[in-house]
This record gives structure tokens, C-alpha cells and sequence, in this order.
């Protein structure tokens, strides 16, 4: 996913309710995907604070979703079911840049 056209990060809601949720993500993040993008996890409860020109997300509403000022991929949903249809989105993004 990371490469020269694309600066990745893992935007996740804290969860009030589980203490360990913070190193249970970075744990989870570094199995798949290294060490070094574990530095790329950003928790916040509010996702329209953030910058950027996506967000990739299962749920379109409840943390700031609906602010977000870019595009929004709604992953799960018909158009992006899988990574394969969001990879071919954001290479179609970069291609017409």
C-alpha cells in the first residue's frame, strides 16, 4: 500500500471500554504490516480533525466521518468490498493526477 504516491495511516477510534485497546492495535498493526508503520497509528475519537485526501473506513458516520473534507471510500460497502476494488480506486486517483 505505501509507496512513493501514497503516505498511509491507520486512523482508529479508541474504545472507552477495553484499557489494552491501544497496544492490542499496535500489536495487531505490526503482524500485518512491520514495525515501522506502527508509528502511522493515529487514535482519535473525532475523524474530521484529520488532513488528508481519503478516508478508508467500515463506517460512514459516528466519529467525524461525515466532516471528513476529502473523499470517502466506504469499505465493506458494494464499491469497495475488498482491498483489491480500493487499491484500484486510489491507482485511478493517482493515475489522473
Amino acid at each position: 500500500m505505501a509507496d512513493e504516491n501514497i503516505e498511509p495511516y491507520i486512523i482508529a477510534t479508541p474504545s472507552t471500554n477495553n484499557p489494552n485497546y491501544y497496544p492490542e492495535k499496535m500489536i495487531w498493526i505490526e503482524k500485518y504490516f512491520g514495525l515501522d508503520f506502527t508509528e502511522r497509528l493515529i487514535i482519535a475519537c473525532d475523524k474530521s480533525l484529520l488532513l488528508g485526501d481519503v478516508l478508508i473506513d467500515d463506517k460512514m458516520s459516528g466519529h467525524g466521518q461525515e466532516q471528513f473534507n476529502g473523499r470517502k471510500f466506504h469499505f465493506g460497502s458494494n464499491d469497495y468490498p475488498h482491498w483489491n476494488s480500493v487499491m484500484k480506486r486510489l491507482n485511478e486517483l493517482i493515475q489522473s493526477r
